[in-house]
């Protein structure tokens, strides 16, 4: 019996560790969202210098503090080269530094926000920008219709890194492929009986992309909730387990003295 009580203590120990340890995870974050917040609000007063500083300052928080997968590495480090290469041009394009660190903040966001990531947020700008492409088509403005294109294509580019991290590939490369589809062939489409119709299509898979970017899934928690769920079984199973075990020994001695006045 105090052997499984020592287990249950040494449990509920290890669950109290992990619990700290999360919350100086969140804390992290946290403070890495405050950053990348700074370095935006450095670039739009045009303080280049500052914004580096910040962006290279989360950049070694990143990697000293977290373990990503193959992919997070690799998209976390080319958004953020590209962030800094930006940074240290001669003569640097305000336009672009915001558009690189927007897109790094972005997929910060998406490596560690399980619900609800930023870029879901962008689904009225999206949607409204390809409206636009579909409407330019639609009043047979061939002009408006490239122009148009350009701003969609530009606007999706931002958000294209986070979506992969997010959401399954397949997915995101059957949209991809349609986007690219377009882009490719649009002159072509423009003058077709059936852009309309693959315009359409493209439309309704955006959409299903940001459905799928701001639903809950409630068949995956959350690291706290698998860690009560499953300290709950062990504790309980122990418990179980340990009165069998006392009503065994009772048992057993109330047999042996029986036996003894016999």
């Amino acid at each position: 019996m105090k052997q499984i009580l020592a287990l249950i203590i040494f449990i509920f120990a290890n669950i109290s560790i992990l619990n700290f340890s999360v919350s100086a995870q969140e804390i992290n974050v946290n403070y890495i969202n405050q950053l990348a917040d700074e370095a935006l609000n450095y670039a739009k007063t045009n303080r280049f210098e500052e914004t580096k500083n910040v962006v290279q300052t989360i950049n070694n928080i990143l990697n000293s503090n977290f373990i990503f997968t193959a992919d997070e590495i690799r998209t976390l480090q080319s958004s953020y080269n590209e962030t800094i290469r930006s940074l240290e041009e001669s003569s640097i394009n305000k336009q672009l530094v915001l558009r690189n660190l927007t897109k790094y903040r972005l997929i910060v966001d998406a490596v560690f926000t399980e619900y609800m990531p930023l870029w879901s947020e962008m689904e009225e700008p999206v949607l409204t920008a390809f409206q636009s492409v579909k409407d330019a088509y639609h009043d047979e403005n061939n002009e408006r219709f490239i122009s148009e294109l350009k701003d969609f294509l530009s606007i999706y580019d931002l958000i294209y890194p986070s979506i992969v991290l997010d959401l399954p590939i397949k997915k995101v490369q059957k949209v991809d492929a349609h986007i690219q589809y377009l882009e490719q062939n649009a002159e072509r489409l423009f003058m077709s009986e059936r852009g309309m119709e693959t315009m359409e299509a493209i439309q309704t898979d955006l959409q299903s992309l940001f459905e799928e970017g701001s639903d809950e899934d409630e068949a995956d928690p959350s690291l706290w909730w698998v860690i009560i769920s499953t300290g709950g079984i062990i504790v309980l199973t122990l418990s179980y387990v340990g009165w069998r075990k006392y009503k065994a020994e009772k048992e057993k001695q109330y047999r042996y003295k029986k036996e003894q006045k016999n």
